[in-house]
Order: C-alpha cells, then structure tokens, then sequence
C-alpha cells in the first residue's frame, strides 16, 4: 500500500512538472514575468552613426552620422545636410525603446507584425561598434478606460531574434523615412530683430529696399506699415520648403533676389528663378541646394511688392 502511495505521488509529480513546462511554453507572451525591458541599451550622446533601410525605400540604405556640431544624411555619393528636429526624434526613440509586452515568439508571425526582412531595418553606432539593431514594424493604437484613445505603439524586433515586441510611441515615423526626408528643408532661419535692411532685386524697375532708420522702417521716404513688416519678417524667422529641385542647374542670373542685411553685413540671400510656371528657390544659408516652390505659399510670402508694405498701401 505504501509502495502504492509512492508511485501516485511520483506520477502526480511528474504531471504537474508536465504542466508547468508547458504552461511556460504555450502561455501567453503577453503574460511573462520575465519580459526584457530595455531593448536597446545606447548613450544617444555617443552615436555617431545612424543607418536606415526604409520600408518605404526598401533599395539602398541611408546613413545619419554626426559630423562636428551637425548631423549629415548620406546615400550612395551623395551627401546633405541633416534634418536636426528629425534626428532628434530618433535618438529621443533610441533612448527609451523598452518593450511593453511581447507579441510573438513565431519568426512565421514576424510577417503579421510587419517586422520581416522587407521592414524598416535600423542600426546604430559608436565608432566602428554597432551598439544596435532591430526591425521597425507596424502601428497599433490602444484604448482609454473610455473608450476612446489611450495611445500608441510600435511592434519591433531585434535583427538577431524571433521575439516581436510592442514599444510604445510612433517610431514608424521617426525610423521609416527616406533620403529626402531627412534632409534639411530650412531656406530661412533668422533672428528678425537682427534684419536692418531687405533689398528686393526684381526684373525691370520693380526693385526697392526696405530699411530700418532708428525704430522706424522705411522703403525710401515712405514708412511702412508697422503691423505688415512685422507679418513679413516672421517669414524670416523659420522658412522652409518641402520639395527638392537636384536636377536644377543655374544657367542664368537668378529672375529675384532678396539680399537680408544687419548691423555688420549680410545675414542671408535667397534667389528665384521661374521655372515651367514654378518657381526654383536657394538660399545662402544652404548653398548649392535647390527647392521647387510646389505646395508651398513661399512665392506669396516673400516675393511680394513696396505696395503691400508701405502704410495705406494695397498689394
């Protein structure tokens, strides 16, 4: 009987370490105890290197290094400026990529996440050492206690892993992004209390310069109009342009061109030419790069006329 008693016990044992083991296998990866946090471990002051495979460009990889004071985005040859808000929000994502929860174990799940070989593919690094690399998936969004929106999230996976997981946030938006869109778009980024004189160099005899004498501004003995050099001087002060024009070459004189001068000399020059009934626009503050005036108001914000800015004057 007791010999009896034994076996029950030993196989009652051998059951429940059974469903132990599966229970760790097949429970829900949302409900593991053990789950990483910290998906990524980098010092953001330290990268020196940011290189992107975008979905949405999935043919060459482009690289964020950090040159000097700045950020340069390269692809292939080609080298440009970096976006500085844009880079920030991925080191800003790069700092805290903890995971929320784990969705699968499953490679053949990665495709439902979209976090697959055909993803946004991301790697960072401090030197020559590659301190990161994972997959950016597909958003999802959660629900208040309302009902209503309770957030965001990013289904990510580690290059080297099966594991996908939810991170919180849209680092869709800050890692999916193309050559393009990582450069800088700034024609214009001045301290208007700075600018002393605007000179507008226009065809025929339209041309004028406006001029501050004391606190007072003035195009030639006619003041203008306080509240309108105001308005036209925010343009000034952040300006930017979407579309690029690469395949612009100069073969003429540009059509305009503003000359913005202080106290010690000239702060910035944008030029124009007229192009197909579009206008192609550069800046000294980013020579040699040209911008297409497609979608934006730039023509009627800048290029505009003496009349529209001396007092009781009419466009």
């Amino acid at each position: 009987m007791k010999k009896l008693s034994n076996t029950i016990l030993l196989v009652s044992l051998v059951i429940l370490v059974a469903i132990f083991a599966a229970s760790r296998l097949f429970r829900s990866p949302g409900l593991e105890s053990n789950l990483r946090k910290d998906l990524v471990k980098v010092d953001t002051a330290v990268i020196s290197e940011i290189r992107i495979l975008p979905s949405k460009d999935h043919v060459e990889e482009v690289k964020v290094v950090h040159v000097g004071n700045a950020w340069k985005v390269s692809k292939g040859s080609r080298t440009e400026l970096g976006n500085t808000t844009m880079v920030k929000s991925m080191l800003s994502s790069l700092s805290n990529l903890q995971a929320q929860r784990m969705a699968s174990r499953k490679k053949e799940k990665w495709s439902d996440y979209n976090v697959g070989e055909n993803s946004t593919h991301v790697s960072v690094y401090q030197g020559n050492i590659r301190v990161a690399d994972f997959h950016v998936g597909k958003l999802g969004f959660t629900q208040s206690s309302s009902g209503g929106f309770g957030g965001a999230y990013t289904y990510v996976r580690l290059s080297d892993e099966n594991e996908v997981y939810t991170v919180e946030g849209f680092l869709e938006s800050s890692f999916n992004n193309s050559f393009d869109d990582l450069r800088d778009k700034t024609i214009l980024k001045l301290n208007k209390v700075d600018i002393v004189r605007i000179s507008f160099h226009y065809p025929a005899d339209s041309s004028f310069v406006m001029d501050k004498r004391d606190s007072v501004w003035f195009i030639g003995n006619e003041i203008v109009e306080a509240s309108k050099v105001e308005s036209f001087l925010n343009q000034f002060s952040s300006k930017y342009l979407t579309e690029f024009e690469d395949g612009f070459s100069v073969e003429r004189p540009a059509d305009i061109t503003l000359q913005v001068d202080g106290e010690k000399g000239g702060l910035a020059t944008v030029e124009a030419w007229k192009k197909d009934g579009e206008w192609i626009f550069s800046s000294s503050l980013q020579k040699g790069v040209y911008f297409s005036s497609k979608g934006s108001s730039i023509v009627t914000d800048l290029l505009i006329g003496r009349k529209k800015l001396i007092q009781n004057g009419i466009k």
